[in-house]
């Protein structure tokens, strides 16, 4: 009986050993996975796949026996790697704020219905009068200390709210207004430019502004241009330009839905052209 049961628990160590690994490399793997998801929307992922390069000629370096290039590659990888996180510093920092902010307990409970309807409504209308308009529907990142950059509002969505804010030489009207649990919470916030290569040179500061916050977190952003009138959406560091009004409710119906929130799913061009 004795023998039995250390032979029970021999094969029970011996299979936790094999699952411990197995959930370290599953872990491993999912960091690795998340790092390159986020890096594949900036310009980071270039140096990221010159890195991995280095790494291969590397490793072939001493499988093959090239010692000088052995010897050259060891001897600069010390400088690689600070001038890695040199360049990646804001990557890096938005990476960090992503996790930092986000809201990992989240739930549904105690949240108010979200009134699409009046904010589908607002920007169609904008778009139509060619009314410049900038708006931030939180996620899972947390907006807090952008909500503060603004005015406190703490209104509720609805068309008629929203042109106003926006309506030219209002007192808000410069800046974006950042919904939060159904509510607006502040409007004429400030918000972080981008500088992707998605944009062109007739982009503006609202378009940059627009871009940058779907680059330092996860919100949907929604835009109206006051030169053409379009309506653009960003989300996940991703431009979605000249959306067609009749598609903005089920662009953004797919977008907060959590099961489906992945730009790479969404099978809607990113068309190009001026704004």
């Amino acid at each position: 009986m004795i023998e039995l049961a250390n032979s029970v628990t021999q094969y029970l160590r011996i299979f936790w050993e094999y699952f411990r690994n197995v959930i370290d490399i599953v872990l491993v793997a999912f960091i690795f996975y998340l790092v390159y998801r986020f890096l594949a929307n900036t310009r980071a992922i270039q140096l990221l796949k010159g890195v991995m390069i280095i790494i291969i000629v590397a490793i072939l370096a001493k499988f093959l026996h090239f010692d000088t290039l052995d010897w050259l590659i060891t001897n600069i990888a010390s400088s690689v790697v600070i001038a890695v996180i040199i360049l990646f510093q804001p990557e890096l920092r938005r990476l960090i704020t992503q996790f930092g902010q986000r809201n990992w307990l989240a739930t549904e409970a105690g949240k108010e219905p979200f009134p699409l309807d009046e904010l589908v409504n607002a920007v169609v209308s904008m778009s139509e009068e060619k009314i410049g308009s900038l708006i931030v529907i939180e996620r899972n990142t947390g907006l807090r200390s952008y909500a503060e950059t603004g005015v406190l509002v703490n209104a509720d969505i609805s068309e008629e709210f929203i042109r106003t804010v926006f309506f030219p030489l209002t007192p808000l009207h410069d800046g974006a207004i950042i919904i939060q649990e159904g509510r607006i919470t502040a409007a004429a916030c400030y918000l972080p430019l981008s500088d992707s290569k998605q944009l062109k040179k007739q982009h503006g500061a609202r378009h940059r502004a627009a871009l940058g916050i779907a680059e330092e977190s996860d919100a949907l952003v929604l835009l109206t241009s006051e030169e053409t009138g379009s309506i653009c959406i960003m989300v996940n560091g991703r431009l979605f330009s000249r959306v067609r009004a009749q598609d903005l409710k089920n662009m953004i119906l797919f977008f907060m839905n959590p099961k489906t929130a992945y730009e790479e799913r969404f099978r809607v061009p990113t068309r190009k052209g001026a704004e």
